[in-house]
């Protein structure tokens, strides 16, 4: 009998989702995810979520793609909003102590939503240390907001967990996430309002927002914006950039019309998105192993096998059963078992 068969698709393996029996909690330097629909499309509730240390996304090797934890699509629809459609969401963390290894106080971290799947967006400015400390508190009063609904909620349930907070807006509206999210400039109150962090962010809207009849995907770029200057007016060199430069680039979160959300970390000179990682499925029948995977046009995948063993080893280090250049239509890789175990990946670039 032929015995396991693993796929693994490259960069697809991140963090862990840990499920706990308590209110919502956070810490600093954790990031927020937020949902909202405002304007015309509000609708009954807004969501927070903490998708973990804002070193984990910055740490992970340049080219690795990882699913964002901490959500399911059903918590978002149709557990929280009737659709995706015309939703509004956005990545930001903040630092503000002294303890965070290798950070200055006062650092944040923001998305920035693409206008262009395929083109980067502008970096933003760093600002001084005082004017990202008051960034920093609004980041931090969302997280205080979606604690505080946890507690006064009471009970800990699919939508009210360490991790994922559903904040009724007829229940809690003075601590939902538009409070501190929301633009407080003028604005017709039939549009989707600005998420400016109450104007303290000088950028434009760090908010993300999905089509009326969303398909596909939408994505943010996400930045690490280090203060230029401490709160004594002393110059911050970047250690990533090795200057007084613009915020680094981290990499980019794709939102994908299943509900699905991954984050890719990129190079700091990427303008493009590279191909995406493949999604795999096998037919098996007898000994005759099928790899297949939608392509894309012009990269070149490579399939390699090991045994379980292997798994301890990178992946590039396992034997390579062949390559092949996508043309954009599905492509299949075809192996023959010979062993009881055997375990495949499938790279792209």
């Amino acid at each position: 009998m032929i015995g396991r068969i693993i796929l693994v698709a490259l960069g697809l393996t991140g963090l862990v989702q840990v499920s706990q029996a308590q209110v919502f909690t956070y810490r600093t330097a954790d990031l927020c995810l937020g949902f909202r629909k405002t304007g015309s499309y509000q609708e009954a509730n807004e969501v927070v979520v903490d998708i973990g240390q804002a070193s984990n996304y910055v740490d992970i090797a340049i080219g690795t793609t990882i699913p964002v934890p901490n959500f399911t699509a059903s918590q978002l629809s149709p557990g929280s909003f009737t659709s995706f459609d015309n939703l509004q969401w956005s990545v930001t963390g903040g630092y503000i102590g002294t303890t965070y290894s290798g950070y200055p106080k006062d650092t944040v971290w923001v998305t920035a939503p693409r206008s262009s799947m395929s083109i980067q967006t502008t970096a933003p400015t760093r600002l001084t240390s005082s004017l990202q400390a008051s960034i920093y508190v609004k980041i931090q009063s969302i997280f205080g907001g979606a604690k505080d609904i946890s507690t006064a909620v009471g009970v800990s349930n699919q939508f009210n967990t360490a991790y994922f907070e559903q904040e009724s807006l007829a229940n809690y509206p003075n601590y939902t996430l538009s409070v501190w999210m929301a633009s407080q400039a003028d604005y017709d109150p039939s549009v989707p309002n600005p998420g400016t962090l109450n104007d303290t962010w000088p950028e434009g809207d760090l908010e993300n927002i999905t089509s009326n009849v969303f398909s596909g995907s939408v994505v943010s770029d996400f930045y690490e914006v280090r203060p230029i200057t401490d709160a004594n007016g002393n110059p911050i060199v970047d250690p990533h950039t090795g200057t007084n430069g613009p915020a680094y680039y981290v990499g980019y979160f794709t939102f994908n019309s299943n509900g699905g959300m991954s984050f890719t970390r990129a190079a700091s000179s990427s303008g493009t998105l590279p191909p995406p990682a493949p999604r795999l499925s096998i037919a098996l029948s007898g000994t005759q192993v099928s790899i297949s995977f939608a392509s894309t046009n012009g990269s070149t995948y490579t399939l390699y096998a090991t045994n379980t063993a292997g798994l301890k080893t990178p992946v590039t280090s396992w034997p390579s059963l062949g390559s092949l250049t996508g043309n954009g239509s599905t492509e299949q890789f075809n192996d023959t078992l010979t062993k009881s175990n055997r375990v495949y990946a499938v790279t792209v670039h």
